[in-house]
């Protein structure tokens, strides 16, 4: 835990982009995030670890625009960086805003929006009507680095899968 806060001290935080650390100093769960806010003032990106049970992590991306989004099942999501390919998939919509967690494309996007100067966000809300947002790049990979490592994942490597269950021991065996 301290080591964690000296490492977020010792990297300057780009202008725009906060770090959040709410970790439970004796279980160590909790979550990590790191944010900005839309050109506008609109809507915020967050890339998120959370650590909810000791060797459960996720790390997500998140959308989160003014007025919130309804409900709603997954919806299309694209984000470009800087005049790259528009990445897209259909997101999670819990209601307030949208997210994936996918690791694959949370994988993907990371590595984009951390070297990206800007960051174009549009999710089809649940109304059918696009919402668009621009953002700021975070100037340097280091906070979303240090939030994808907050969770155990190596930053640009998709998580290995967990290993499969043990087999089951049967009593055949000795037959």
């Amino acid at each position: 835990m301290i080591l964690m806060l000296l490492l977020q001290a010792a990297v300057p935080e780009p202008a725009g982009w906060t770090t959040v650390a709410k970790i439970d100093p004796t279980t160590h769960l909790g979550s990590t995030s790191v944010s900005t806010h839309s050109a506008d003032g609109n809507a915020r990106l967050v890339v998120r670890c959370d650590r909810s049970a000791p060797g459960t992590n996720a790390v997500s991306v998140q959308f989160i625009p003014k007025p919130p989004f309804a409900k709603a099942s997954p919806r299309p999501v694209t984000i470009t960086a800087d005049n790259g390919p528009a990445l897209g998939i259909n997101w999670e919509f819990p209601g307030g805003g949208a997210y994936t967690a996918q690791d694959g494309v949370v994988t993907t996007l990371t590595v984009a929006i951390a070297h990206a100067k800007s960051i174009k966000v549009r999710a089809i809300d649940p109304a059918n009507l696009p919402v668009d947002a621009v953002f700021a790049g975070p100037g340097s990979e280091a906070p979303i680095r240090q939030t994808v490592e907050a969770c155990g994942y190596v930053f640009g490597q998709m998580p290995a899968p967990p290993p499969p269950p043990p087999a089951a021991k049967s009593d055949d065996a000795d037959n």
